[in-house]
């Protein structure tokens, strides 16, 4: 049960990490933003509801937070690594 719980929350916080402007794993996410950002309530509800089935209230919401936190932080850094490998654009200007 906590790895549907867990899997759950991640999948909430990779709708909520594709609704940012500044991520570029996928590229049409910003046009769906509307619909990333509502179904991320309800992912993380469900997260909860599932480790709190097992475990109880307050363990479950621990654990589904846990999850969530974890991708959200883990996200970014996976997105920079993900575009440091892809080549740069023809005509792009290095600014760093």
């Amino acid at each position: 049960m906590s790895w549907i719980c867990i899997c759950l929350a991640g999948l909430a916080a990779l709708s909520l990490y594709l609704a940012s402007p500044h991520q570029t794993l996928w590229r049409a996410a910003p046009a769906r933003a509307g619909l990333l950002r509502w179904l991320t309530p309800p992912l993380l509800a469900g997260a909860v509801a599932s480790a709190a089935q097992a475990y109880g209230a307050w363990c479950g919401v621990c654990i589904a937070l846990s999850g969530f936190m974890l991708l959200l932080v883990a996200l970014p850094y996976l997105d920079a690594a993900w575009r440091g490998r892809r080549p740069p654009k023809k005509g792009a200007r290095h600014v760093g």
